[in-house]
């Protein structure tokens, strides 16, 4: 409930700025997804239709209904490239980077965002969606061109052509 407030009067100064400058400065604006101290630890479970293992370059595809579920979060799209690596304390391969592809959603259990593409890189909890993204907070919509997230301290920041739709009267 905080949070949401605290996303609204983000909004809602953003919006007032949009008006008195003219729209000039509204390149930006910060969000939440209620997501924060992500632990990459935790296993992910992922199904698909398909997995393509490239063991040669560390690579697993999944291909077709792809969903992935990590400590409280839900990951689909229509293709995902999960790159590993050896840790070189350890020596085992572990995960590095997530891409994907094709009506990608990142879910929490209050927020959702949507986006055509996505690149999760899992050493610095980042996650940046592009393509027509669509961030959805309880009745108020974000759009912009790309969405940089940090899981870890759940900030992010919503950038290019950047367009805010507050419901009168919500909660």
């Amino acid at each position: 409930m905080i949070l949401r407030t605290a996303i609204r009067l983000t909004a809602v100064c953003a919006c007032l700025l949009m008006l008195t400058t003219g729209g000039a400065l509204a390149q930006g604006t910060s969000v939440s997804l209620g997501v924060e101290n992500h632990d990459s630890s935790v296993p992910l479970e992922i199904t698909s239709e398909e997995l393509d293992l490239d063991q040669t370059n560390g690579n697993a595809t999944f291909v077709g209904d792809v969903i992935a579920r990590q400590a409280g979060i839900t990951m689909t799209c229509d293709r995902m490239l999960v790159e590993y690596e050896p840790n070189p304390e350890t020596g085992k391969n572990e995960i590095q980077v997530i891409r994907m592809f094709g009506g990608v959603t990142f879910a929490s259990a209050e927020e959702a965002a949507e986006s055509h593409q996505a690149v999760y890189t899992l050493a610095n909890e980042i996650m940046v969606m592009t393509g027509n993204v669509l961030v959805t907070q309880g009745s108020t919509a974000l759009s912009s061109d790309r969405l940089t997230y940090n899981l870890d301290t759940g900030e992010g920041l919503m950038e290019g052509n950047v367009k805010t739709i507050l419901q009168q009267g919500s909660n």
